[in-house]
């Protein structure tokens, strides 16, 4: 699982360092009710190397989604409808440059996500998904897992390979693996699930982040 090596100055590709991103990347569930009921919230953070107003960029410009997430269609600003090709409708409930961006997603669920500069003027992003069942971390958690690795790839300035190319690596995809069971230890620590509970979860998010390396579901 060792890093990779860029030339200096963010171009080139750069290997994923899968064991820095696990154990670097902050992980947690939270919840507001009990049981299958239970009102679940799982939250992401991580720390970028580029300023504040570089990352907000890529996170609310169409131009620069595309670039690293998906094609974006509708306008990202209060109030108004948007649509992330191949993963959710939306509304854009609060923008507040370059520091806090809320919006509805799909379901009835919400995405909330905050930057702030650190001490050494580095970048920390928090996403919190919110109004999710008691499986939600898991199912959900490996995807975001995924597109804030891209996020960090395209703000580092790593374009030797194109998104589909790069999402469908194994190293991607072995990542993502190791993803689905960081999320089912966060939310097993949540109390809200236990592993047995989180079985199916498991099955259908490894079959959508690591097709390749997940054999199909048998009878």
């Amino acid at each position: 699982m060792a890093s990779g090596v860029t030339d200096g100055r963010g171009e080139g590709r750069q290997t994923m360092d899968i064991a820095d991103r696990l154990t670097a990347t902050y992980r947690e569930v939270r919840t507001s009710g009990s049981s299958d009921t239970a009102d679940c919230a799982l939250v992401l953070r991580r720390r970028f190397p580029r300023p504040v107003d570089t990352v907000w960029r890529a996170i609310t410009e169409p131009d620069l989604i595309r670039a690293w997430f998906a094609p974006v269609t509708g306008h990202l600003r209060v109030g108004e409808a948007f649509e992330v090709e191949g993963h959710a409708e939306g509304t854009v409930l609060e923008c507040v440059p370059p520091h806090l961006f809320t919006v509805t997603w799909d379901d009835e669920t919400n995405v909330v996500v905050r930057l702030a500069s650190d001490e050494q003027g580095d970048t920390v992003l928090e996403l919190v998904h919110t109004g999710l069942p008691s499986d939600g971390a898991v199912r959900r958690g490996p995807m975001w897992d995924v597109i804030v690795a891209s996020l960090d790839r395209f703000v580092s300035g790593d374009t030797a390979d194109d998104l589909t190319t790069w999402r469908a690596s194994a190293e991607v995809q072995v990542f993502a693996q190791h993803s689905v069971s960081a999320w089912v230890t966060a939310t097993e620590a949540s109390g809200v699930a236990a592993a047995d509970d989180l079985a199916d979860a498991v099955r259908t998010c490894l079959q959508r982040v690591a097709p390749d390396l997940t054999p199909p579901a048998t009878a």
